[in-house]
């Protein structure tokens, strides 16, 4: 579904930071390309324009619009690069509990999202799989998938189908360095953000 002219400015402050960075600095350690208006993100597999001048995101039309959550993971990201450090991937993925603090912040109301999506693949782990694969992630057995969010954040999922004594059930991992790039409650909406790209 194609972006719509939103009026409202989403994160005043993390375009206020962003827009005193070194766009040099922004680019060489996230990932970003420069642009005339500003960056071009690798996101979710496609481009997303990042106007600094305008306070404007604006992503692919197959994506789902950008609202607050895109706008404060895509900002964030940029920031938190910029400031480092900025290790880069480190190439090996972990369970959520054991992102620094992730045992006390994944639990209850944030918890990752896994609801909808078993409901809509619990009982058919491919379909999720392929669904994955048409957003730009890649297989990774036994993960669902393994999937490079933004340059420097790669995430894998894993889904245990129901069985006679427990229902099904999804996972998520994230690369061991992704809490350089963003703080626990940003990671969270990422992975928000990628289940509601992938739900039906």
């Amino acid at each position: 579904m194609a972006d719509t002219p939103i009026n409202e400015v989403f994160c005043p402050i993390q375009w206020s930071d962003l827009i005193q960075l070194k766009p040099e600095q922004v680019v060489s350690l996230s990932g970003a390309q420069k642009s005339p208006e500003g960056y071009v993100l690798k996101f979710l597999g496609c481009d997303y324009n990042v106007n600094p001048a305008t306070k404007t995101i604006v992503g692919p039309p197959e994506h789902r619009p950008v609202t607050f959550v895109k706008t404060l993971v895509i900002l964030t990201y940029l920031i938190k690069s910029a400031v480092g450090p900025a290790p880069g991937l480190f190439g090996q993925q972990v369970g959520a509990f054991e992102v620094p603090g992730g045992h006390f912040f994944f639990t209850g109301p944030h918890a990752l999202p896994e609801a909808k999506l078993v409901a809509a693949f619990g009982d058919n782990p491919q379909a999720l799989t392929q669904r994955a694969l048409a957003l730009g992630a890649v297989t990774d057995p036994p993960a669902a998938f393994r999937y490079r969010v933004l340059p420097n954040i790669e995430i894998g999922c894993f889904l245990n189908p129901a069985d006679e004594e427990f229902p099904a059930q999804i996972h998520w991992t994230f690369d061991r360095n992704a809490h350089y790039y963003m703080p626990l409650d940003t990671l969270w909406g990422l992975i928000n953000v990628v289940a509601a790209e992938l739900a039906p």
